[in-house]
C-alpha cells in the first residue's frame, strides 16, 4: 500500500511537471529529477531524517518521500502496525489523491490546448 501510494504521488507529480513546464517529452525526465533528488535528500532516503536540524525536519513534514520512508521503516524495521504509521499513510493518501487529480487535470488541459493547434 505504501509503495502504491508513493507511485501514484510521483506519477501525478510527473504529469503536472510534464504538462506545465516541459516542451518535449525528453524534458520531463530532467524536470522530475530536478525536483525528485532534493525530495529524496530531504525525505531521508540517503541519510536518516533524525540527523536533520529542526528546520529541515519541519520542512520534511510536507515531503511525500519523508512519509514514505518513515512508513516503510516503521513496517519493515520496527514491525509497526497500521495504527502506528497512520499519520504517514494519511499524508500519502491525501498527497497522492491531490497529485493524481491535478495531474489528470493538467493532462486534460494539455490535450485541449493541442486540439486547438
Amino acid at each position: 500500500m505504501i509503495v502504491l501510494l508513493s507511485i501514484a504521488a510521483y506519477v501525478g507529480v510527473g504529469f503536472i511537471l510534464g504538462t506545465q513546464f516541459a516542451r518535449r517529452t525528453e524534458d520531463v525526465n530532467a524536470l522530475v529529477a530536478a525536483f525528485g533528488v532534493p525530495l529524496l535528500i530531504l525525505g531521508g532516503a540517503f541519510l536518516p531524517a533524525s540527523l536533520f536540524p529542526e528546520v529541515l525536519l519541519n520542512l520534511a513534514q510536507f515531503n511525500p518521500v519523508y512519509h514514505m520512508n518513515e512508513a516503510l521503516l516503521g513496517v519493515a524495521a520496527a514491525g509497526e502496525d497500521v495504527a502506528a504509521i497512520a499519520p504517514h499513510l494519511q499524508f500519502l493518501v491525501i498527497f497522492a489523491g491531490i497529485m493524481v487529480v491535478l495531474g489528470w487535470l493538467s493532462y486534460q488541459q494539455m490535450v485541449q490546448t493541442e486540439r486547438r493547434l
